[in-house]
């Protein structure tokens, strides 16, 4: 499975598990006949540990079929975030467990999808980026030898055809609008599209298309790209 920035978050708690859908730091609550899904447990029972780790499971192992039927529909990674002991329980009982992607403890069952977004991004993204302490200095390199292309436009055309290269792109930068190719790629920017789907955010779509070229794509600090207008490309070969 590619490594996206389309992505899951299960947050289980004893009670309720919820799942999103993410892009980037964005969450969705998809909210249904599967989700949220309220647990059965009866609290009389809250002084037998195993009676209740037995509940639990029976809960989490329901919590994780429900699951699958978004899984089966779009293949995606999953974050799951709760408290420690129900991830321990959930993660022996999780179907596709190539899915799961990392985990995060704490209780997040009442954080806004907002707040939960910039707590679970920094996983995917580290996922996506790997260990790269000396990215600016390597795009200074490449800089250097005439080897980058910057700039909104010029990196969408790249994009498109280059395999393997190796994205830089600044944490919080979004430009609405979509990827037209006609003789070669073309930007259409617009005022009047949703960045909450990916779809619509014309580096979003970039980032995805260089994941799916088998490249690389890090994460820069905002205004650290400010010489590349916020975005650059660097060929593979």
């Amino acid at each position: 499975m590619q490594l996206s920035i389309h992505y899951y978050v299960l947050s289980l708690s004893d009670q309720l598990s919820i799942l999103y859908e993410a892009f980037r730091d964005k969450l969705i609550s998809i909210q249904n006949s599967n989700f949220p899904f309220e647990s059965f447990i009866h609290a009389d029972h809250s002084d037998n540990q195993a009676f209740r780790n037995s509940q639990l499971k029976e809960f989490f192992r329901q919590t994780d079929q429900h699951f699958i039927h978004y899984y089966d529909q779009d293949p995606l990674y999953l974050v799951v975030v709760g408290e420690k002991n129900n991830l321990s329980i959930f993660e022996t009982l999780i179907t596709h467990r190539d899915a799961l992607i990392g985990h995060i403890e704490g209780n997040y069952i009442i954080t806004s999808p907002h707040d939960l977004g910039k707590i679970v991004w920094p996983v995917i993204k580290e996922a996506i980026s790997g260990s790269n302490n000396n990215a600016l200095r390597e795009l200074t390199k490449a800089a250097e030898a005439s080897n980058v292309v910057s700039g909104i436009d010029a990196v969408g055309q790249s994009a498109e055809t280059e395999t393997g290269p190796m994205l830089y792109v600044e944490e919080d930068y979004h430009v609405k609008g979509s990827l037209r190719k006609v003789d070669q790629t073309t930007i259409v920017r617009s005022k009047h599209v949703e960045l909450w789907d990916v779809i619509d955010d014309v580096v979003d779509i970039i980032i995805e298309k260089v994941l799916e070229m088998g490249g690389t794509v890090i994460f820069m600090k905002n205004d650290s790209l400010k010489n590349h207008e916020r975005i650059a490309l660097v060929p593979s070969s």
